[in-house]
C-alpha cells in the first residue's frame, strides 16, 4: 500500500548542496618558501668551492690547498704551503718529490721558491713533478754543472734569472704550458737550439743574453711576441753564433719591422723553410 502522504521534491539547481560540505572543503594552499639572497649566495659559493675542488683534483694529482704554514722535510727538500722552499743536498741527480704529507694528506708541489738551488755546483740533472706551475727568481742561478733539467708539463712562468750562468746547460725542452720567459732567464747558458712553444707570448729583456753557442731559435706564437729592447740588452743580445730565428710565415715581415725585433731582421725565416 502506497502512502499518499509521501511527496518527492526536486532540488533546485540554484540551491547549494550541503550534504557533503565537510568533505568537499579544501585545505588552504601552503605559502611557497622563498630563498633569501643570503641563502642563494651561500649555495652559489658552496657550488663554486666544490667545482674548484673537483677541478683541482682533475688537474693535479695531489692537494694544492696547504695553508698550514708548516715546514715539512722530505729528504734534502723542505716544503711549505705547496712550495719547495729549501734544498740542502749534495746529490748530482736531483729528483724533486711529487708530494709531502701532513696528517696523512698528500700535498703536491706547485712552485719552486726564490734561490732554492742557487750556486749548487754539485747538481748535474734535475727532474721535477708535473704539478709545478711556477719557477721563482734565481731558482737555479749559478748551477754551473747543471747539464739537463726536466721541466714540469704545467710550468707557466720561468722566473727572472732562473737559469742565469748555468753554463753547462746545453739543452732544455720548454713545455706547451709556458706563457712567459722572464728577463735574463737563460743568461750565459750553453743552449744551441731553443724551441719556444706557441703558448709563450712574452720573452723578457736579455732572456738569452750571452748564449754564445745559440744558433737556432723557433718562436711559434701566432702573433709577434712581446719583448723589451735597450741599447745594451735585447732578447738574444750577445749571441754571436745566432743564425736563424724561425717564426710563422705570416709574421716574418712584421718581426723584421717591429721596433723590438728589427735588430735581428736578417735572421728571420718562416717555419718550414729550414731545408729550403
Amino acid at each position: 500500500m502506497i502512502d499518499k502522504r509521501f511527496t518527492f521534491k526536486r532540488q533546485s539547481s540554484s540551491e547549494p548542496d550541503t550534504t557533503n560540505e565537510t568533505e568537499t572543503k579544501t585545505e588552504p594552499a601552503k605559502a611557497k618558501k622563498t630563498i633569501s639572497w643570503v641563502e642563494l649566495l651561500v649555495i652559489v659559493c658552496c657550488g663554486v668551492f666544490f667545482l674548484f675542488a673537483m677541478t683541482s683534483r682533475i688537474l693535479f694529482e695531489y692537494r694544492t690547498d696547504d695553508n698550514s704554514n708548516l715546514e715539512v722535510v722530505v729528504g734534502s727538500c723542505t716544503f711549505k704551503n705547496n712550495e719547495l722552499i729549501k734544498y740542502d743536498g749534495s746529490e748530482a741527480d736531483v729528483v724533486i718529490p711529487d708530494y709531502y704529507e701532513i696528517d696523512g694528506e698528500k700535498y703536491g708541489i706547485t712552485s719552486i721558491a726564490y734561490r732554492v738551488f742557487y750556486g749548487n755546483s754539485n747538481i748535474k740533472s734535475i727532474t721535477m713533478p708535473d704539478q709545478i706551475v711556477k719557477i721563482g727568481l734565481f731558482a737555479f742561478r749559478e748551477c754551473k754543472n747543471l747539464e739537463s733539467i726536466r721541466l714540469s708539463n704545467k710550468v707557466e712562468t720561468l722566473g727572472d734569472s732562473c737559469f742565469w750562468n748555468c753554463s753547462s746547460l746545453a739543452e732544455i725542452n720548454l713545455p706547451t704550458s709556458l706563457k712567459k720567459i722572464e728577463p735574463y732567464a737563460f743568461w750565459n747558458t750553453a743552449i744551441t737550439t731553443i724551441d719556444i712553444p706557441e703558448s709563450v707570448s712574452e720573452i723578457g729583456l736579455g732572456a738569452f743574453n750571452k748564449c754564445s753557442q745559440l744558433e737556432t731559435v723557433y718562436i711559434r706564437h701566432n702573433a709577434v711576441v712581446k719583448t723589451s729592447f735597450t741599447t745594451v740588452y735585447q732578447a738574444f743580445s750577445n749571441c754571436p753564433n745566432l743564425k736563424t730565428i724561425y717564426v710563422p710565415a705570416e709574421l716574418v715581415e712584421q718581426y723584421k719591422t717591429d721596433t723590438n725585433w728589427s735588430l735581428y731582421s736578417d735572421k728571420f725565416q718562416a717555419i718550414g723553410e729550414e731545408n729550403a
